[in-house]
């Protein structure tokens, strides 16, 4: 497949999931907040709770109530093609453009040896294998203790993510965990939420009383994809954060990250019956913010030693995001930087250069000057971006790296 082609529908794809994902995930929050915020009143046997909202300027009257035969109302809505529309292009947008460049964008050569096919079947396997495993553990007696069936399911995704780390690149780790997690959520939505619906309406057409257990089956999974939303989120544009990805410790963070929102989304959904919510709210973002700070700042024992100015230029690096493109090892979008000081570099026109200090300088602020063969020229100048004081740190820090 052509590169045209590939950024074509990584366009069209990717707009797609963005919108079908802001229409489900928008449905998501809304009902489960509604959920969370019924009243209660004694006068209706088949009342389940009510609340009034002012949108629009009007009021709407929301009631939840127990269905009987003959108060089935119509038109009656449904929600799930938002769902679908978002795993559908999710999943097209991984086929048509990481699949197609899995070499380079799933997999980190200095970590492992493998072909571009293992990669994907790494992929697919952990999605559609992980649906089946998550799906018999949350049908297993934990469900029904819920704290510990979350911090051990917590575990579980947890060890995924160490165990793709082995062989993936950390933006592809932090993508394939959303991935992963976008689809169990999905799932839940197709094979339970909806089937457990019909079975409702099923048995309402049929002149057979609400079965609040049916109900309930489905509000679970619903749950389930609720405490979810948060990391899915989070995970699903991570592409933009390589400071995190990039990092040493980038499964640690990406623990860190999953835990606090779910624990979040936690309290706000109680606020209304636990008082320190909103204690318990900020001191999770802290907590969280000062131990992925502390990662950050954390640099491995067998790390070579920077000088001072280099060691600026590697946060100069991160902070100004080279290492999204530049991951350790060639790929599609950009070369490896990796002992680039001193190497000869075949550019666009066929010429070559040595890679010194002039090179580096010219590359970095006026970088589509020289082209390196093979690559589009992608990168922006950083000539009004960086400070020179930035330029030379860089340098420096490319010179050791």
């Amino acid at each position: 497949m052509s590169s045209e082609l590939i950024d074509f529908f990584n366009i069209i794809f990717r707009y797609i999931h963005v919108v079908a994902a802001i229409m489900w995930i928008g449905n998501s929050l809304l009902f489960t907040w509604m959920e969370i915020n019924l009243l209660q009143r004694d006068d209706d046997d088949n009342l389940i709770g009510y609340m009034d909202m002012l949108h629009g300027g009007g009021v709407f009257h929301l009631q939840k109530r127990k269905l009987k035969p003959d108060t089935i109302p119509k038109p009656l809505h449904w929600f799930y093609w938002q769902s679908y529309t978002t795993w559908l292009s999710g999943f097209a947008l991984l086929v048509t453009f990481f699949f197609t460049r899995a070499d380079t964008l799933l997999l980190d050569a200095s970590k492992a040896d493998l072909p571009g096919y293992a990669a994907i079947l790494i992929s697919v396997g952990g999605i559609f294998g992980g649906w089946f495993l998550f799906d018999l553990y949350w049908r297993s007696p934990l469900k029904n203790y819920l704290v510990t069936g979350a911090i051990v399911w917590f575990a579980i995704v947890i060890g995924y993510a160490a165990a793709l780390d082995t062989v993936f690149n950390g933006r592809a780790v932090f993508l394939q965990v959303g991935m992963t997690l976008g689809s169990f959520m999905t799932a839940n939505v197709f094979f339970h939420i909806i089937p457990n619906q019909k079975k409702l309406m099923k048995a309402l057409l049929a002149g057979e009383d609400h079965d609040l257990k049916v109900g309930k089956a489905a509000k679970f999974r619903s749950l389930s994809n609720h405490y979810i939303t948060f990391p899915v989120i989070f995970l699903m544009l991570s592409a933009h954060f390589p400071v995190l990805y990039g990092s040493g410790h980038n499964v640690l963070i990406l623990a860190v990250i999953i835990g606090s929102l779910i624990l979040i989304k936690r309290m706000m959904n109680i606020r209304n019956t636990f008082k320190p919510w909103l204690a318990i709210l900020f001191g999770t973002f802290i907590t969280a913010t000062a131990i992925i700070v502390a990662a950050l700042n954390t640099k491995s024992s067998d790390a070579p030693q920077l000088d001072p100015v280099a060691l600026e230029g590697q946060k100069v690096f991160s902070q100004i995001g080279c290492n999204a493109c530049h991951q350790g090892a060639n790929t599609s979008i950009a070369p490896n930087l990796q002992e680039i000081f001193g190497s000869t570099r075949t550019l666009a026109d066929g010429t070559e250069v040595v890679a010194d200090e002039a090179y580096l300088r010219e590359s970095i602020l006026e970088s589509t000057s020289k082209i390196v063969a093979g690559y589009p020229p992608t990168m922006p100048p950083y000539k009004t971006i960086i400070s020179d004081e930035q330029a030379d740190q860089l340098i420096a820090f490319l010179k050791e790296y």
